[in-house]
């Protein structure tokens, strides 16, 4: 491993360009650039499934590293959002909150949503105790703000039951629900238990619950399902994206040529989306100009030096 450092032995400087490694070199780079610097690392490359690609191979010998991946442009849209990915991004979120140094692994699309400030997310994390005193209706109304969807038997990471003075809820990173009995406006109890059989596994004393959407703002609006959409946050606030949850990180960029281009078609295909998504024509994300950053690392892969490569 010496020697390893060695040979990829830098100076952190702005505006330097690498070239020529293969994504397992890359990576070794980027872990000794990690380890030397004591900084958080923001890598942007073109596409999801290169990022997931990166992310296999850093992860390996690096378990600082986590992943913010994003649907493309007309699946967001136009289909439906992956919760999977949405599920991961918010892991990703949380983790940055209790530690802004890692290493996160996005692409263009990660990189240009909106997402609500960090101030505003952490308002949207709920500590909850057996003792706290708090009206269960107005708590209800809090964790349907946060992005939890009301069902009548909660099973999936992401749903809320309410039940007279009993609130289930199954929050995110969680591996089971959560049970909240309440005595007038006390939480008299907190139980964790089983999505299948719904019978308890044991008592809490506490829980904390993330947001299960990157949608939220400063103050709870009542707001129709339909206006609770990304590209809104622009009519509520100022949005943010990714690099803002790191603190002072180092950028690197993996071919912005390829990323512009992308940019480039997808702008096409959002044209082309307006003509149906006729009640909206704000924007969708981001502007790609945000990318624009005079302390960046720019970096190309030998894939991207060698087209016919195979």
């Amino acid at each position: 491993m010496k020697l390893i450092n060695n040979i990829f032995e830098t100076t952190y400087q702005n505006n330097v360009g690498l070239s020529g490694m293969t994504d397992e070199s890359f990576s070794l780079y980027i872990n000794n650039l990690y380890q030397k610097e004591n900084r958080g690392i923001l890598i942007v490359t073109p596409t999801l499934s290169e990022a997931n690609q990166l992310l296999n191979t850093l992860s390996s010998i690096n378990n600082q590293t986590l992943f913010f991946p994003m649907d493309d442009f007309l699946t967001s849209e136009a289909i439906s959002i992956s919760p999977d990915l949405m599920v991961t991004r918010l892991e990703t979120l949380n983790e940055l909150i209790h530690s802004n140094k890692k290493i996160v692994i996005t692409h263009m699309m990660g990189y240009l949503r909106y997402l609500p400030s960090l101030d505003i997310y952490q308002k949207n994390i709920l500590n909850l105790k057996v003792g706290m005193t708090l009206d269960p209706k107005k708590l209800t109304e809090r964790l349907y703000n946060m992005g939890y969807q009301k069902e009548s038997i909660v099973t999936t990471t992401g749903e809320l039951g309410v039940r007279g003075f009993i609130i289930d809820i199954f929050p995110v990173s969680k591996l089971h629900p959560f049970r909240i009995e309440f005595f007038g406006d006390e939480i008299e109890s907190i139980r964790l238990f089983d999505e299948e059989t719904q019978k308890s596994i044991e008592n809490r004393e506490k829980v904390t619950i993330h947001p299960y959407t990157e949608f939220l703002l400063d103050d709870y609006q009542k707001l129709e399902e339909d206006k609770r959409k990304q590209k809104y946050l622009l009519d509520y606030t100022n949005p943010k994206n990714i690099l803002d949850y790191l603190k002072d990180p180092i950028l690197i960029i993996k071919d912005y040529h390829q990323i512009e281009n992308l940019y480039e078609k997808m702008l096409l295909e959002i044209k082309d989306y307006q003509e149906e998504d006729i009640n909206y024509r704000g924007n969708y994300m981001h502007s790609l100009d945000l990318l624009n950053r005079n302390n960046a690392i720019h970096y190309l892969n030998i894939d991207n030096l060698i087209p016919n490569h195979k």
